[in-house]
C-alpha cells in the first residue's frame, strides 16, 4: 500500500482502456465434488441459521442507502469532473494507491487543479477526502493505467464515487446491523460462503460469493435458503456502491459478518481482503453434501465435515458457539426457535444454556426433530446436543460456559481460519 501525490508528467502518446482485474487468488475454488449428489443434497439443512428481527428507523440517505422500494445503484453515488491543465500544473490530489484495488481513494485535496475545481463548483461536484476515483478518460479496472493517466494526460475526465472508503464501508455496515437487527444472517452468509471448503475426497471450494449468482450451484442449495432473498437484499444498497471497485462481494460478506459479531457484543475479528468473486455458478461447488454440516446429525458427522477443513474438536465446538445468536426459521431449514434468550447478543450463553437448561425432544411445525426447553422456549438441534454426548466435545462446552474470554479467543481463531480457507494472497488492508 503506497501513498501518492499526483503530479504532472509529459503527456502520453496515446490513450488506452484498462481491463478489469480480479483481486487476490484466482484459482482457489477449483472443486471436486461427489459424483451422485442430488439425493444427498435434498436432505442437507443448515446448522447456522440467521435471524432477521424487526429493525429500527432507517438511516438517512446520505449515510446509509434507503431500505425502501428503490435500491440505489453505483450511479447514484457517482459524479464526474473534467480538468484541463497546462504543462507544469499540479493535479492536486493525494491518493491511496494499492495495485490490488480497482479504485483510488482520495486522501487529501491540495493546491492545484483539484482545488481550483472545488473553488468554482457546487457542493455536489466538489472532490472530497473519502471519495474514490474509479475511471479516468475511459480507463477503469486497471489502477496502474488510471494512475498513469492522472499523472500524464493534459485533459482528464474523472469519474468518482462519493464516500467510497473503507471507513465509510464499515460505518454503513454498522448502521445496517443496528437498523435491521440482521447480524445473525450476515454471519450465516459468510459461514455458508466459506464453509464449502474441504480437502480430501471433496477437494476445493472457497469463499467466492458464488451463491449470489442465479442459474444453479450454491445459490440453490437448500442449506442456503433465505440467504439470497434476505441477506443479499439487505446488503444490496451497500454492495451496489462498494463492489467490486473497493472490495469483492466475498470480502464484503466476510467483513459484514465480522462487524455484526462485534456490534452484537462479540470479539473484534480481523478481516483480511483479496477474495475473488465467482463469475458463474460453475466456479462454486455443486453440492453441499459433505461440505456443510447437517443439523439433524451427530458426533461422527460433525467430525466428518469439519476435520477435512482443518478443524479439530476444539474448533468444532468454538464454531458451534455462533449459535449464541440467531434463530431457526421453519420456512428455511424446517427447524424453529432461538438457541438463547437473547438471540441478538453474541456471548457464551449458548454453552451455558446447553449445560443448565432441560431440553426435551420436540418436533417443529415442519416435522423436524429438535429439542426444546419448556421454561424458556429456546431450542437445540441434534447437532448441538451432540456436543454434550461426546466427552471431547463436552470438555470444551464446559470450558466455554465458564470462560467467555476463552470462547472468544478460540472462536476468533477458528472463524478467521474458516473465512480464509482456500484463499491465497490475502492482505491486511482493504
Amino acid at each position: 500500500k503506497l501513498f501518492y501525490r499526483l503530479v504532472v508528467l509529459p503527456p502520453p502518446l496515446g490513450r488506452g482502456r484498462g481491463g478489469r482485474r480480479a483481486m487476490g487468488n484466482q484459482t482457489c475454488c477449483a472443486a471436486k465434488d461427489a459424483g451422485d449428489s442430488a439425493q444427498a443434497e435434498a436432505a442437507t439443512v443448515p446448522v447456522f441459521e440467521g435471524s432477521l428481527g424487526s429493525g429500527g428507523r432507517d438511516s438517512k440517505r446520505e449515510s446509509l442507502p434507503s431500505f425502501g422500494a428503490y435500491v440505489p445503484t453505483l450511479e447514484d453515488f457517482t459524479y464526474k469532473v473534467t480538468l484541463r491543465r497546462e504543462s507544469g500544473t499540479k493535479l492536486g490530489l493525494d491518493v491511496d494507491y494499492m495495485a490490488q484495488r480497482m479504485s483510488l481513494p482520495i486522501m487529501a485535496v491540495t493546491p492545484g487543479l483539484a482545488q481550483q475545481w472545488n473553488d468554482t463548483s457546487p457542493e455536489d461536484k466538489k472532490m472530497r477526502m473519502g471519495d474514490s476515483i474509479i475511471e479516468v478518460n475511459g480507463i477503469s479496472g486497471d489502477i496502474a493505467a488510471i494512475m498513469g493517466a492522472c499523472r500524464s494526460h493534459q485533459s482528464l475526465e474523472i469519474t468518482l464515487v462519493r464516500g467510497m472508503s473503507y471507513e465509510n464501508l464499515v460505518s454503513d455496515l454498522e448502521k445496517l446491523v443496528k437498523a435491521k437487527n440482521c447480524g445473525p444472517i450476515l454471519i450465516r452468509l459468510s459461514w455458508h460462503d466459506a464453509g464449502v471448503f474441504s480437502q480430501g475426497k471433496l477437494a476445493g471450494g472457497c469463499p467466492n460469493a458464488a451463491l449470489r449468482l442465479p442459474g444453479g450451484g450454491e445459490g440453490q442449495f437448500p442449506a442456503n435458503a433465505g440467504l439470497r432473498s434476505v441477506a443479499l437484499s439487505l446488503l444490496e444498497p451497500i454492495s451496489n456502491k462498494y463492489c467490486p471497485f473497493l472490495v469483492s462481494h466475498a470480502d464484503l460478506w466476510a467483513l459484514a459478518a465480522n462487524i455484526a459479531i462485534r456490534v452484537m457484543g462479540g470479539p473484534d475479528v480481523p478481516t483480511r481482503f483479496g477474495r475473488v468473486d465467482a463469475a458463474s455458478p460453475a466456479e462454486g461447488v455443486q453440492s453441499a453434501a459433505g461440505r456443510l454440516p447437517e443439523a439433524d446429525k451427530g458426533v461422527a458427522h460433525l467430525r466428518e465435515v469439519f476435520h477435512p477443513k482443518g478443524f479439530d474438536d476444539k474448533a468444532i465446538v468454538a464454531l458451534s458457539g455462533a449459535h449464541t445468536v440467531g434463530r431457526c426459521h421453519p420456512d428455511r431449514s424446517g427447524f424453529e426457535g432461538a438457541w438463547t434468550d437473547e438471540p441478538l447478543r453474541f456471548d457464551n450463553s449458548y454453552f451455558v444454556s446447553l449445560l443448565q437448561k432441560s431440553y426435551k425432544p420436540h418436533t417443529s411445525v415442519k416435522g423436524c426433530p429438535q429439542f426444546m426447553d419448556a421454561a424458556s422456549g429456546t431450542i437445540m438441534l441434534p447437532s448441538d446436543m451432540a456436543l454434550l454426548a461426546d466427552p471431547a466435545f463436552r470438555f470444551h462446552v464446559e470450558r466455554y460456559a465458564k470462560d467467555r474470554a476463552a470462547f472468544f479467543n478460540d472462536f476468533t481463531e477458528a472463524w478467521t481460519k474458516l473465512q480464509e480457507n482456500g484463499c491465497l494472497n490475502l492482505r491486511d488492508i482493504c
